[in-house]
């Protein structure tokens, strides 16, 4: 049977329900990466991973460039260019390293994709800072409610724990 709005009309059927917006994200976004040379977003995604969040923090890879191929296989091009971002004087860390980087891109993707870097200096796009909320002070009246209700516990660990987070609940709260 099946099932009926409210005017008496069927519902319609669940196969014709819009596609996650994910999926349509990532073909929109895999467009954009395939303009800058990444087929992939792998190493875009992974590249605190590949060399170190030490250096990810002051690099970002901008393009990968791979040179002209005539009927071979595009899984498998070789001999890329990979051009980074690099903020202040990493860059010459950044090179002197370039061997091993190197290494642990082309051990990333399994064979020798890239086999240059071209360093670009300039200033990195800003990180997007984390949110922490902002705790305020409890008023007398809130402390002693939030002792009244914890009052009937008895093991002191447990009733510790829950007045943190009662105070952090509490205090997390937009009422004043």
């Amino acid at each position: 049977m099946r099932a009926m709005t409210q005017y008496g009309r069927p519902v319609a059927s669940m196969r014709y329900r819009p596609a996650p917006i994910g999926a349509r994200v990532l073909g929109v976004a895999r467009s954009a990466f395939a303009k800058r040379g990444f087929s992939e977003a792998h190493i875009l995604a992974r590249w605190a991973e590949i060399v170190g969040t030490g250096l990810a923090e002051y690099s970002s890879p901008e393009k990968l460039v791979f040179p002209r191929a005539s009927g071979e296989d595009t899984r498998m091009r070789q001999g890329a260019v990979l051009t980074v971002r690099v903020d202040g004087p990493v860059a010459v860390e950044i090179r002197h390293l370039e061997p091993q980087i190197l290494e642990r891109i082309n051990s990333y993707y399994g064979y020798a994709a890239v086999a240059r870097l071209k360093l670009v200096q300039g200033p990195l796009p800003p990180k997007p800072r984390p949110r922490y909320r902002r705790i305020r002070a409890l008023a007398p009246q809130e402390r002693q409610a939030l002792a009244q209700e914890l009052e009937k516990i008895e093991e002191p660990a447990l009733k510790q724990a829950l007045e943190k987070l009662g105070e952090n609940v509490l205090g997390a709260s937009r009422k004043t």
